[in-house]
């Protein structure tokens, strides 16, 4: 019969043999002379009453907690927050996110249960390519998302980084023969009724996984900074309610497509067609992204994330 135990003394005691003298249960038992399942519940019953209390104490605490409340929140598959304390640089803090991206591609390529990945354009994509270590996967098909045709800034043009991570997996590849903007809404139109941008289009809408990018604010915007879109053209898309945008598509806070003139000139899968993407991983940075993110977040667009602390505290 196990001993019924409430003297303070003792529960102290048993604490303090187990917790600081690092004894056993069992040994702690032999020395006060109980059982070794009333040791148990006195360990229960000292912090119970206070006497022993536990505290998290290390650096990436924090984050942990921030990883843990987004994965709950959005039913995440996986999550990775990348600390932005202590003066880090925009550049080191992207790179890592970039990195730990990079490390979850190989994991989903190590288990061999993929055979093809589909990857966005831009900076977010372009830091992935960059960090991702040689491997061999004769098995992988690395496959654009949009059109990646362009005579300028072709670092972070899809079939750019398409041919640099194939060629870092020893995998195999496909190419948009498209431009991801079109001269006009009628050309791009035409485009995708031709074989090779509908083939593309296709081979895009059935990737095992998908790394994107996330858009900022349409003012703030990649397709601003590159000198892609004009100032009537974003605030056309401010008119219409665009709040960013995923590989080539503007959603606004209803996560609804936004068609304009300039919209209508992308080619790339449509944000329908990655919705029914098994695995869409999204890469950001910068507190810019809260409100796209959030929204991409809120209507089950994206599985796994990789972001950095400001903006993983901006969107919860």
């Amino acid at each position: 019969m196990v001993q019924e135990v409430t003297d303070r003394e003792l529960i102290l005691k048993v604490a303090i043999l187990y917790y600081e003298h690092n004894l056993t249960q069992e040994e702690v038992a032999s020395r006060v002379g109980v059982s070794r399942p009333a040791i148990s519940k006195l360990l229960q019953r000292a912090k119970d009453l206070g006497l022993v209390r536990f505290f998290i104490q290390d650096i990436n605490k924090d984050i942990i907690e921030l990883e843990v409340a987004l994965q709950e929140k959005y039913h995440l598959t996986n999550v990775k927050v990348v600390s932005s304390t202590n003066g880090r640089t925009s550049e080191a803090i992207q790179a890592q996110v970039g990195q730990l991206s990079a490390r979850y591609m190989a994991s989903l390529i190590s288990k061999g249960n993929i055979k093809s990945i589909g990857i966005g354009w831009g900076r977010a994509v372009a830091n992935l390519v960059a960090q991702t270590d040689f491997l061999t996967a004769p098995q992988l098909t690395i496959v654009p998302l949009i059109g990646g045709l362009g005579l300028i800034n072709l670092e972070i043009h899809s079939d750019y980084l398409v041919s640099e991570l194939a060629m870092k997996l020893h995998a195999r590849h496909s190419t948009f023969y498209a431009p991801v903007i079109a001269d006009t809404a009628k050309e791009a139109k035409e485009l995708k009724r031709s074989s090779l941008v509908s083939s593309a289009i296709e081979a895009a809408k059935n990737v095992d996984a998908a790394f994107i990018g996330v858009g900022n604010h349409v003012g703030e915007s990649t397709w601003k900074e590159l000198g892609y879109i004009t100032g009537d053209e974003i605030t056309e898309l401010e008119n219409a309610g665009a709040i960013g945008d995923a590989v080539a598509n503007f959603f606004d806070i209803n996560f609804k497509d936004v068609e304009t003139e300039f919209s209508k000139r992308l080619i790339g899968i449509t944000i329908a067609d990655l919705m029914r993407v098994p695995n869409v991983v999204a890469m950001a940075v910068g507190t810019l992204k809260a409100e796209s993110l959030s929204t991409l977040l809120k209507y089950g667009l994206i599985n796994s994330l990789f972001i950095d602390q400001t903006l993983a505290e901006a969107i919860l």
